[in-house]
């Protein structure tokens, strides 16, 4: 258990104070790059740096997304059901005797434990999550953006608060949304705006809040978008076990089955083909005792047939030995058929000098 903090939150109160009379106003974060769009599904868990719960509009939709900007210079937007939050040990604070530090009256008794976001401890490396609605101007909207608290689930007490002025005792800690009262719970965000409320849970275990975001554009129509953001407190429960979102596990997309190519039927006549010489025309049987001159083969082929035409050139693949298709993971596509011209051309090849060595038979024969 860590150290009570003593005075510290009258010093950190003073400056959050400071922090929160911005919420109105911008409050630029430099990115080296255009902020990312992390696909669906892709898991992250945060558990320092800075993020936003952010309304966006987008194609005439409101989209609850969580702006991520974690990792400095670089922003993503991510969908809450896969981010997971971590308030780990580092956010773990004491509650101190009430007459030395009296704000943290009725979170909980002296001595006993809270985890809280960075506007409590003026260090690096805490999570430090705001309001962001920076992406819609006040043209664009009625009213601004309301978030409502559906359902809040936990171990313990979770609590979204402000600094406040107090006339006994300076600075108190003032309730936005209190998780004992969750249907009660709504919170007011300007357009145009960016804000860090006080985050407060007073148990370790797994959280699940569940809100809801919505406005009523210019012409009346009203949009909204409703997500489970999952928060692990402390280091009892590994955050790598837990499924974000409503943790339930996603349901994943039917690949759909592929249509197979129907195989072309063959036509029913036959490829036109020289015919090869019949075996009257190539088996001469034993000449007589007086040879003759043998009749002109009429029934043999004319040259014409007995040539085979040129067989055009094969056409072959070039450098890889393929065409380059371009398959989904950047590689390339095998070739297939890329010999075929080869072989035809020997057959052709091979049925012309077997013609040419039956005429030579017969004539040898006749001289004789």
């Amino acid at each position: 258990m860590r150290a009570p903090i003593a005075s510290r939150p009258v010093r950190a109160a003073t400056l959050a104070v400071a922090l929160s009379l911005l919420s109105a106003a911008t409050l630029a974060h430099a990115a080296d790059t255009p902020p990312r769009e992390a696909p669906a599904g892709e898991r992250t868990i945060l558990n320092g740096g800075h993020l936003d719960l952010a309304a966006r509009l987008r194609n005439g939709r409101l989209e609850f997304q969580i702006k991520d900007g974690t990792v400095p210079g670089s922003l993503v937007w991510r969908e809450p059901s896969d981010v997971l939050l971590h308030f780990d040990s580092r956010h773990e604070i004491v509650i101190p005797p009430r007459e030395e530090v009296p704000q943290f009256e009725g979170f909980g008794e002296p001595g006993s434990s809270l985890w809280v976001d960075k506007d409590f401890e003026v260090k690096e490396g805490l999570l430090w999550p705001g309001w962001n609605t920076m992406e819609i101007l006040p043209t664009d909207v009625s009213g601004g953006v309301k978030v409502t608290f559906p359902k809040i689930e936990g171990p313990g007490r979770f609590v979204l608060g402000q600094w406040e002025d107090d006339p006994d005792l300076g600075v108190r800690i003032g309730l936005t949304v209190d998780g004992a009262k969750p249907d009660s719970a709504v919170v007011d965000l300007p357009a145009f705006t960016h804000a860090h409320p006080l985050w407060i849970f007073n148990a370790e275990g797994v959280y699940r809040i569940t809100m809801q975001m919505t406005a009523t554009l210019p012409s009346g129509a009203t949009v909204s978008d409703r997500e489970t953001l999952a928060v692990v407190v402390g280091d009892d429960v590994d955050p790598d076990t837990v499924v974000p979102g409503d943790g339930k596990p996603p349901i994943p997309t039917p690949t759909p089955t592929p249509t197979p190519t129907p195989t072309p039927t063959p036509s029913t006549g036959s490829p036109s083909v020289t015919p090869a010489p019949s075996a009257t025309a190539i088996v001469v049987t034993s000449p007589s005792a007086t040879p003759t001159e043998p009749p002109s083969p009429t029934a043999s082929p004319s040259a014409s047939t007995t040539t085979p035409s040129t067989a055009p050139a094969p056409t072959y693949p070039s450098g890889d030995g393929g065409s380059t298709g371009t398959n989904t993971d950047g590689g390339r596509l095998a070739s297939t058929g890329a010999g075929v011209a080869l072989p035809a051309g020997i057959a052709a090849a091979a049925l012309a000098a077997g013609v040419s060595a039956v005429v030579l038979v017969r004539r040898k024969r006749a001289v004789r």
